[in-house]
Formats: C-alpha cells, structure tokens, sequence
C-alpha cells in the first residue's frame, strides 16, 4: 500500500500534538510522545477540545475520546458513516453522512441528505448538506434545528468566520458568501479556475486552484462579502497570490490551511505537503496522508508513517 494513503489523523491541542494511527491514539510534546492508548483501527479524522479528542473512524462507525491530561480513552459508537466532528462547550458532536444526522452523545437529530460540512461559530452549529445544498443552522440548546438555507449542491469546502460562510464551487469556479446572522445569501466572486478548498484569516480569504497549480488570495479592508456588496471584482485569474515565477506550485494543490502567519497547501494526489508565503512555495514533505498534518505554534508537524515529524519556525 502506499504509503500516504494509510490511516492516520494529527490535530493540535492545548496540550500537545494528538496523533492517531493503527489502532493508536497519543499525545505528543513536539515529537516526543507523552502518552499512548488503544484507538480507532482506521482514524480519518480528530476533534480536540482544551481536554479532550476524539479520533474518528468512518469505516467502523465508531470514536475513540481521549482524556488529555491522563490518556484515559472511551469508545463510543457514531451514526453510519462520520464525516466530520468538533467539540462545542465541552460536548462532542458527529455528523453522519450516510443516516444524515448529527449526533450528541446518545442524542441525534436528522439534517437533510448527505450532510459535508460541521462548522461552528458564535456558538450555533453550521451543517452544509452537498446533494440540495441546504445550510441549516443548529441550536445547542436545545439541540435542534434553527434555521435553513438553500443554496446551490455540491460545493467542496466550507469554511465559517465569525460573520460569514464561505463556499467553493468548483465546477461554477467560483466561492459563495452567506450572512450567517441573517441566514441569507451574502454575494459570489469568481475565482481562478477550480477553486477547491478555502482557508480564511482575518481579512485574508486564500483559495486552492489545482487546475491552475496556484493559490489565490482575496485581501484588503473588507471581507470577501463586503467586497462583493461594494461592487469590488477580484478573484479573478489575475489576481494571485504570487506576482513571480514562484507562483507556480509544482504539483495541483487541492487543500489551503492557515495558522498566524503560517500558510501550508496540500496535494492530495501525491502527499505532498508546502509552506508558502508572498514569495515562494517550498515543498516540506511528500507522500503524507490527508489528514496527517497540522500546524502548531512551535511550527509545521506530519506523521510520516513510522515517526511525528517537526519542522520548526524559521
């Protein structure tokens, strides 16, 4: 088997670097590793809290939630098929994409068919739901469906600031915005050519564009939404992050992410891992899994299939 397409999950926590593999979960201080327990055989993803994670697995439907300051690990079972999950007040909640619902430890409510996307922000809970394109906002207390919104199917990211959702299209090729405090749609910007996945920071929206082997960046005072209100046409092929001959990636990066001033694209076809900046892009490491990597405030960590890997702040 190749080796980036094996099972494994990083996710940073207050405490340190959780990393989850072949039936393993561990906490690690860089890479040294603090604790070890029993895990989930296939990990494909992991929600943290300031004391607790949860490594996921789709295959067998089941959660293992870890204790972070001791290692103690419960197992519980998810709906079919968990696609994503995060912790909100201290409680963990699963979507479950193909009995599409979201569940809270024993309690489950249904949202609409093959839910993608769970997000949080200012305290609701967002669920994007690819085949209808519905959003529907979430109360967690009590724990119920607020509010829906239609928008078009099949969008391949989400991402959520604490005003706006933001969506990438990548057959329309271009990223939607929606006022999430007045649950309607907010405005849309074409960009590149097949915008894939987003990141967002601040005022800075950074977009993934494999076809084109570049990342794209809205920047500025306003938000991509106030850009779009105020008649502002940017995004297009034009407008890249990189002005220079270092603007060309070396591979189709598929995945943006962003932590303070560190910028990381992802390409899932080879594994290969890059940090970038206005400047140049610098390929770190190949053949990493989709999931396993992350960026910690001592700097760049992935799990290269024998050992958790550290490339530190310059």
């Amino acid at each position: 088997m190749i080796g980036f397409l094996l099972a494994a999950a990083i996710a940073v926590t207050p405490q340190g670097t959780i990393v989850a593999h072949d039936r393993s979960i561990e906490l690690h201080a860089d890479t040294r590793v603090v604790w070890r327990a029993n895990g989930v055989a296939n990990p494909s993803l992991i929600a943290t809290s300031a004391t607790k994670a949860a490594a996921i697995d789709s295959l067998a439907n089941e959660a293992a939630i870890a204790d972070l300051a001791t290692g103690r690990t419960t197992f519980t079972k998810t709906g079919e098929t968990p696609i994503d999950a995060l912790f909100a007040s201290g409680q963990l909640y699963i979507l479950n994409r193909d009995s599409h619902t979201l569940q809270r430890g024993s309690a489950t409510i249904d949202v609409a068919p093959d839910p993608a996307f769970l997000r949080e922000s200012r305290g609701m809970l967002f669920v994007y739901s690819r085949r209808d394109g519905v959003l529907q906002e979430i109360r967690t207390e009590p724990f119920a469906i607020r509010r829906r919104l239609t928008l078009a199917p099949f969008a391949s990211d989400m991402q959520v600031d604490a005003r706006y959702a933001y969506f990438t299209y990548p057959r329309a090729g271009k990223v939607v915005t929606v006022d999430l405090t007045n649950m309607k749609r907010f405005g849309e910007q074409k960009v590149g050519a097949v915008p894939i996945s987003l990141a967002v920071l601040s005022r800075t929206i950074a977009v993934a564009d494999p076809s084109a082997k570049r990342v794209w960046m809205f920047e500025g005072a306003q938000t991509l939404g106030q850009a779009v209100t105020r008649g502002f046409v940017r995004g297009l092929l034009g407008l890249g992050l990189f002005s220079n001959r270092n603007s060309q990636f070396l591979t189709g990066v598929d995945r943006v992410l962003v932590r303070g001033s560190t910028w990381l694209a992802y390409d899932s076809a080879t594994g290969t891992l890059y940090r970038f900046s206005r400047s140049n892009a610098t390929p770190i490491a190949q053949r990493v899994g989709p999931r396993a990597f992350a960026i910690t405030s001592r700097g760049i960590v992935w799990w290269d299939d024998t050992a958790l890997r550290l490339q530190k702040k310059p």
